[in-house]
């Protein structure tokens, strides 16, 4: 089941869809708890179980897709070469099964590529490997981000898919082969188990790219104009960088097991496998370059948003201490005292110019105080140019 999200508006969406974190991707369900070792339990809104084949060598070329079992047999026993069956769709379990029968599938290694999702690993059984990994793919309506497994067997390879669409990230390879009479026609099917890898790994790099892009375009707008939507999607890039991390971490493990114990390896796929390991390393440490921007660029926010608070405050602060002189001054002028009664009880209340002197003597006070707040750096001015002051 794949997942198609706009980094810009939601890339928590990539998260939620790499299925290792939190987020409402659908889980296995309650039934999996106790039940046999191998059972499948396909996602209830998986898309249905295609087959698509290659098959080729260094002279030729030929592939299609196939609509049953015994199709597929018949495309298996035909010609020589290496042969690449892409099964697309999980949504057709017995189809599946079956497929297990015919290739001598381990129950857990079929279990693991049906049963989604599953953490970066591989494991090695006593006629195949298993290589799982996740999936990403950039294009112009988001990202993908989908759980692939590569099988390698003897002379065969077989991918599983979660969704059957076109443009996934594996199609380099199928047109290197289609267009190819280099070392990918010519090696075997470890060469391209290791062709496959090497387009799951490279595809990490466009998508980090955007999110690199999206952090950078983020980075004025937290320092300038802090607003809640840029809290909230400094945070999702966050969480995004944090499982993009869970999901590529584990497969640096997976290599390396892949590399130590794998016999189906030649020495010479080897060392390009050698080379889909050092850029695995290369895209976790862009991950954790990323996080650690993403990190600071939270506290520069939250930064700005406590600078702007202390500025709201510190104005109103003013205003009020402003204020408080001339309120003063207004209660003073506001008591009710007899002028008749004695000729000290507030005598400007009979003053001709009694109103205008309260009124400037009010202005007097404020202005005053404002030039002293000015003086003092707190509005401005070469003080608060030097000293780096808001006000």
């Amino acid at each position: 089941m794949s997942t198609s999200v706009r980094l810009s508006h939601a890339p928590a969406r990539l998260a939620r869809a790499l299925g290792i974190g939190g987020g409402t991707r659908a889980r296995l369900p309650p039934s999996v708890a106790g039940a046999s070792p191998g059972t499948l339990f396909p996602q209830p809104d998986a898309a249905p179980t295609t087959l698509h084949w290659l098959r080729y060598s260094a002279k030729a070329v030929e592939g299609g897709t196939v609509e049953s079992i015994d199709k597929l047999k018949e495309r298996c026993a035909l010609g020589d070469g290496t042969f690449w069956l892409d099964i697309r769709g999980l949504g057709s379990p017995d189809l599946l099964q079956e497929l297990g029968r015919v290739y001598d599938i381990h129950p857990l290694a079929l279990a693991d590529m049906v049963n989604v999702p599953q953490r970066p690993k591989t494991e090695l059984y006593d006629n195949h490997t298993i290589v799982t990994a996740h999936m990403l793919h950039a294009d112009t309506t988001g990202l993908r981000a989908e759980q692939i497994s590569v099988l390698l067997g003897d002379g065969f390879v077989i991918t599983v898919q979660e969704n059957d669409h076109d443009g996934d990230v594996l199609e380099p390879v199928r047109r290197r082969i289609r267009q190819s009479h280099g070392r990918i026609r010519s090696a075997g099917a470890d060469y391209l188990t290791y062709a496959l890898l090497d387009c799951i790994v490279d595809a990490y790099f466009p998508v980090l790219e955007q999110i690199s892009q999206r952090l950078e375009d983020l980075e004025l707008p937290a320092l300038e104009r802090p607003m809640r939507t840029t809290g909230k999607s400094i945070y999702e890039l966050k969480r995004t960088l944090l499982h993009a991390r869970r999901s590529i971490w584990p497969l640096r493990d997976a290599l390396h097991v892949l590399l130590r114990e794998d016999e189906h390896l030649t020495e010479t796929t080897r060392v390009y496998v050698r080379d889909v390991l050092d850029h695995t390393v290369q895209v976790t440490d862009l991950i954790e370059t990323y996080r650690e921007f993403a990190a600071t660029l939270m506290d520069l926010y939250l930064s700005s948003v406590n600078n702007r608070m202390n500025e709201v405050v510190k104005v109103l602060t003013i205003i009020s201490t402003i204020f408080l002189p001339l309120s003063f001054i207004a209660g003073i002028y506001g008591m009710n005292f007899d002028g008749e009664a004695s000729r000290w009880n507030m005598p400007e209340l009979r003053w001709i110019y009694g109103y205008p002197f309260a009124l400037g003597l009010m202005g007097a006070v404020g202005l005053g105080m404002l030039i002293a707040f000015r003086r003092a750096g707190w509005l401005g001015g070469k003080r608060a140019a030097a000293t780096g002051r808001a006000f």
